[in-house]
């Protein structure tokens, strides 16, 4: 009886001790993923630090994914218009930071895991005689810089279709060279979001030549998420997919990252979703 209840308790200590290690070792049976038998073919763009040479917030999402799913994955930068087209041809499973439409709802599900909204980037001259939209528009010798066929939210990009007809508006080929285009004059606003503008914030020393407005207090933003082919994805393994995210979110995962790359009041904001 004695060396029966010694069993017991040797037992009983040895689970205690291992027992932090139990989520680690049955995470992907919890959790549910299906990996399938060929890694997962993800593809990465360059914007900002959601991804910026191999570091960003869409990475750690992924690499926190990588960790729960238990799953391997294939990896790549590439272009978005390539992205998207190889998604819905089937050459590729997976991507990051992916707004959902009609037409990709064709051959895509959505995982949301942040919300983006575009501010107004003010020269900070500018910004001494202009709080708002309105404001802008009014004074005509201003002019605003786009990133070429980028879309901004319904709102804004009314709005910049007016100064567009008044010819007040500079097409740009990328963000970078948008950036360089505030710190230079050659334009005296440009919208963009948080975890792109705080990138470029840093790297050319625009904080204190740069102020942030709200023009469109009232539109809250436009949801991100992880993008998964239906070709590779069922309805069910994307639902598992979401719970990954979910997990994440509710434990304060995903805020940890943002708090990486963002102050902690535009991480909160990411998650307004």
């Amino acid at each position: 009886m004695k060396a029966k209840c010694t069993m017991v308790m040797i037992l009983g200590v040895l689970l205690g001790c291992c027992g932090s290690l139990v989520p680690m070792w049955t995470v992907a049976a919890a959790e549910g993923v299906k990996c399938g038998d060929q890694p997962i073919r993800l593809a990465f763009y360059e914007y900002g630090f959601l991804y910026n040479k191999g570091s960003g917030i869409d990475q750690e999402v992924v690499n926190e994914l990588i960790r729960r799913s238990g799953c391997r994955f294939e990896t790549q930068v590439m272009t978005r218009a390539r992205i998207w087209a190889d998604l819905a041809t089937g050459d590729l499973d997976m991507s990051v930071s992916g707004i959902r439409n009609e037409d990709r709802d064709r051959f895509a599900w959505f995982a949301d895991y942040m919300i983006m909204k575009n501010y107004a980037l003010v020269r900070g001259e500018v910004a001494r005689g202009v709080r708002q939209a309105r404001d802008f528009l009014q004074q005509t010798r201003l002019q605003l810089g786009v990133v070429r066929s980028f879309r901004h939210g319904i709102a804004q990009d009314q709005w910049i279709e007016q100064l567009r007809q008044a010819q007040r508006v500079q097409d740009t080929p990328d963000v970078e060279t948008l950036f360089r285009k505030l710190k230079s004059h050659r334009v005296d606003a440009m919208f963009s979001q948080p975890p792109v503008f705080r990138k470029y914030f840093r790297e050319m020393d625009l904080a204190g030549e740069v102020v942030i407005q709200d023009w469109t207090p009232d539109e809250k933003g436009v949801p991100h998420g992880l993008i998964l082919a239906k070709s590779r994805f069922d309805a069910l393994d994307a639902e598992q997919w979401r719970g990954l995210l979910t997990a994440m979110r509710r434990e304060g995962v995903l805020r940890k990252i943002y708090m990486r790359f963002v102050p902690e009041s535009e991480a909160d904001q990411l998650l307004d979703f």
